[in-house]
């Protein structure tokens, strides 16, 4: 009888105490999602304690927008391996002079109507 008894118990209490296991785990992982979220946030408070720093602003504007102070002369320096030589017609180029420099927008407006022409 005490071992039916026993084995009702062990019955009863295995359910939930897998139950809780499992909870145990996802409060885990749930603890390590805070954390990451929190370092996330730090991380983001300091980029914008940088941008709040004037200093910061300008260098940025430099770098990304490559604007320069009124007086300041810019210069750009192009990599020769990527700049195809003047002097050097490209195969498929039409010749300089040619046809007129013009905006991109009359460019593709220009192609849209040779398309639409069909020639």
């Amino acid at each position: 009888m005490l071992t039916g008894v026993m084995a009702l118990a062990l019955a009863v209490m295995v359910p939930s105490v897998r139950a809780y296991l499992k909870q145990q785990e996802t409060l885990e992982d749930l603890q390590g999602q805070v954390v990451d979220a929190q370092a996330q946030v730090e991380d983001l408070q300091g980029q914008v304690a940088r941008w709040n720093d004037p200093a910061y602003v300008i260098a940025q504007a430099r770098d990304r927008l490559i604007y320069v102070l009124p007086g300041e002369t810019p210069y750009r320096v192009v990599d020769p391996e990527f700049v195809s030589d003047p002097a050097t017609p490209v195969a498929d180029a039409p010749a300089r002079g040619t046809e007129p420099v013009r905006p991109w927008f009359a460019t593709l407006w220009g192609s849209i109507e040779r398309a639409g022409a069909g020639t």
